[in-house]
C-alpha cells in the first residue's frame, strides 16, 4: 500500500501549486482533514495534523499512472486494444443520442447523461455522482447524488468551475447503494485510488464516466464572465457555459449569466466569443497542476465522453461526442442504443478521437515534455508523469508559446485580485494586456507555419495518388 504524510503532500503538492482541489486526500475513512475555497477561488486541503500518514490516493502524487491503473481495470477484457494516446479501448464512436431530449439537453451529443440514465433504468447503479448546481451559498456548482434521470439531467451540461468530492463520498459511505461516478481524468484516477485503497468506496461506486478535458479553471472565471457584463462577483447567481444556438457551427455556443441586483435578476446571454477572456488557449484562471497533466480522454474511466471537434461534424449546431468505452456492459449499452436507434453513432478509428483533441494532446504530451525539461534546469519536484522531460524536439517560437501560456495563467489570478481591490474590471484588462499582445503575436505566427505544413502534407498525398 502506497502512503504518504501530510507533511510532504503540503510541502510538495499543495505548496507547489500541484493540488486540483478534488478532495480525494481527506476523503478516506480516517482523514482528519477538509476541502476549502482559497483565495484564488479553488479548492485545497486543510489538515489538522501535518504529522498523519494517509493512503497516497493524490493524483498528481501516487507513483501510479494511469496506464498502470487501466492495465488492472481493462487489460484482461476480452476483444480491448490500446493506443498509446487515449488508452485502452473496446470501440471508439463519433454520434449523438436520437431519442428523446438528451442531445437538446446537453452541452454536446447528449451520450453522457444518456449511458447514466441507462445505467439507472437498468438497476446497474442506484446512484449518479456527479456536478450538479449547488444548493447552498458561495459556489455555483457542487457534486451531488441523482437518483433519477429527472434529476439526473439538471447535472446535464460542461461545468467550468472549481468542484470537489469529499462532501459527497461522506454520504456515499453512509449508504449501502451502488453509484456511478462522474468526473474529469484526475478526478477518475483519484477515485480509482481511493478504490484500491478503501473497500468500502470501491464496494459503491461501480462505474466510471469521464470527461474529455483540456483544463479546469477557479472560480474566478465565472466572476470574470460576469463581471464585464455587469454583473459583480458577489451578484453572481448561476451561468450556463454552453448555451446551443439552432445555427452555426458547434463551437460557436453562447454564455447565459444569471445575477441579482438591489433584489431585481439581471440575465445575460450572448456568444462566447463576445466575452473577453474566453478563449481557451490563454489558460485564464487554470491551476498550475493542469500544465502537469498527461491524460487528455480520461483512460482510467469505463467509458470516455468529450466534444467531436472534428470537419466533418461540428458544422452541425446541435454537438455531437466522440465516446471511448472499454467495459463490456457499457458496450453492451451502447450496441442496444445503436440497434433500437436510440443513437445514431459512426465507428471512427481511435486517430480520430486523437485527432478531435489534437490540441490537447499537443498540450499536454508534447509541450509536457518542455515544461518539465524547464523544472529539471531549475532542480526543482514535479508530479510523476508519463512524459519524460524534453528540451530538443520543440521549436523555439512554442517554446516562447508554452512559457506565455504559464505566465497568463499565474498573471490572471495576481490581476484579478487586484481588479477586486480596485473594484474595476479594466484593470485586470490593463494588466493582462502586454502578455495577452504577445501571446496573439507568437500564435499566429505558429498557427500561419502549422497551416502551411498541413497543406504541404496534403498536397504530397495528392500527388502520390
Amino acid at each position: 500500500m502506497n502512503t504518504c504524510s501530510y507533511r510532504d503532500l503540503r510541502e510538495k503538492v499543495i505548496n507547489g501549486g500541484y493540488c486540483i482541489g478534488c478532495g480525494a486526500c481527506v476523503s478516506q475513512s480516517n482523514s482528519a482533514g477538509s476541502n476549502v475555497l482559497n483565495s484564488r477561488g479553488m479548492y485545497e486541503p486543510d489538515f489538522e495534523s501535518s504529522e498523519s500518514e494517509i493512503n497516497n490516493v493524490c493524483p498528481f502524487f501516487s507513483s501510479r499512472s494511469e496506464t498502470e491503473i487501466a492495465k488492472t481495470l481493462f487489460a484482461a477484457t476480452e476483444g480491448i486494444r490500446e493506443n498509446k494516446l487515449i488508452g485502452f479501448h473496446l470501440s471508439t464512436y463519433a454520434g449523438y443520442v436520437a431519442e428523446g431530449s438528451f442531445r437538446e439537453e446537453g452541452s454536446s451529443g447528449g451520450f453522457g447523461s444518456w449511458v447514466l440514465s441507462r445505467l439507472l433504468s437498468e438497476n446497474l447503479v442506484d446512484g449518479v455522482i456527479h456536478v450538479k448546481p449547488s444548493s447552498g451559498k458561495g459556489v455555483l456548482f457542487e457534486y451531488g447524488v441523482s437518483n433519477t434521470v429527472e434529476d439526473l439531467k439538471k447535472g446535464a451540461k460542461s461545468r467550468y468551475y472549481p468542484v470537489e468530492f469529499s462532501g459527497v463520498l461522506r454520504e456515499v459511505r453512509k449508504s449501502q447503494k451502488k453509484y456511478a461516478f462522474v468526473g474529469v481524468p484526475c478526478f477518475v484516477k483519484a477515485v480509482r485510488l481511493l478504490c484500491e485503497n478503501d473497500q468500502e468506496i470501491a464496494d459503491r461506486i461501480l462505474f466510471f464516466v469521464g470527461l474529455v478535458c483540456g483544463h479546469l479553471k477557479s472560480k474566478r472565471f465565472a466572476d470574470m464572465l460576469a463581471w464585464q457584463k455587469g454583473i459583480k462577483p458577489d451578484e453572481l447567481r448561476a451561468i450556463d457555459f454552453r448555451q446551443k444556438f439552432s445555427s452555426g457551427p458547434a463551437s460557436n455556443y453562447g454564455i447565459e449569466i444569471r445575477g441579482e441586483k438591489d433584489r431585481k435578476a439581471e440575465i445575460v446571454a450572448e456568444r462566447a466569443s463576445s466575452f473577453y477572456g474566453y478563449n481557451w488557449g490563454y489558460g485564464f484562471f487554470k491551476p498550475i497542476a493542469c500544465d502537469f497533466c498527461d491524460d487528455v480522454v480520461s483512460e482510467t474511466a469505463d467509458v470516455s465522453i468529450g466534444d467531436a471537434w472534428l470537419p466533418e461534424y461540428v458544422d452541425d449546431s446541435k454537438g455531437t461526442n466522440v465516446i471511448v468505452v472499454r467495459n463490456p456492459v457499457i458496450k453492451e449499452l451502447v450496441d442496444s442504443g445503436i440497434k433500437n436507434e436510440a443513437l445514431r453513432l459512426d465507428l471512427v478509428p481511435p486517430e480520430k478521437i486523437v485527432e478531435s483533441q489534437e490540441g490537447g494532446f499537443r498540450h499536454r504530451r508534447d509541450l509536457l515534455g518542455y515544461r518539465l525539461a524547464l523544472l529539471e534546469l531549475e532542480d526543482k519536484w514535479y508530479p510523476p508523469k508519463r512524459v519524460e522531460p524534453n528540451n530538443d524536439s520543440i521549436d523555439e517560437r512554442y517554446k516562447k508559446i508554452t512559457v506565455l501560456r504559464m505566465r497568463l495563467a499565474e498573471k490572471s489570478h495576481v490581476a484579478f485580485e487586484k481588479a477586486l481591490r480596485a473594484d474595476d474590471f479594466e484593470v485586470f484588462k490593463t494588466e493582462m494586456k502586454p502578455l495577452l499582445l504577445e501571446y496573439d503575436r507568437l500564435y499566429r505566427k505558429s498557427f500561419a507555419s502549422r497551416a502551411l505544413s498541413k497543406a504541404k502534407r496534403a498536397l504530397r498525398q495528392l500527388i502520390k495518388r
